[in-house]
């Protein structure tokens, strides 16, 4: 079994998925703020062992402090990277780039 210490020279990525569902989970299990977890993210991808699979406009969203929530920008974001529209039931959600609501 190969550990993350072991993948010298290899890059990781980690998708938007991956990114939200950790944003939740430090939040959950050990009581983050949502500011300073979503800058421990930020961090933690600047730091070189691990990349974001959609690019660094994800460290932007992560930076997002107003308007859609982080799960609905990641969700968008995702779209847009493979040239698609959003659609959603939610307001807030529908000010995002290339985003309408239903």
């Amino acid at each position: 079994m190969r550990h993350l210490a072991d993948v010298e020279g290899d890059e990781i990525y980690v998708s938007n998925q991956v990114i939200g569902e950790t944003y939740v989970a430090v939040q959950h299990h050990y009581g983050v703020p949502k500011s300073r977890a979503s800058a421990s993210i930020v961090s933690a991808l600047q730091g070189g062992l691990i990349l974001p699979l959609n690019g660094p406009d994800v460290l932007s969203i992560l930076q997002e402090t107003s308007g859609a929530g982080l799960f609905d920008r990641l969700i968008a974001d995702g779209y847009e990277k493979s040239g698609l529209e959003t659609l959603t039931l939610d307001r807030r959600m529908a000010s995002l780039p290339d985003t309408r609501i239903l």
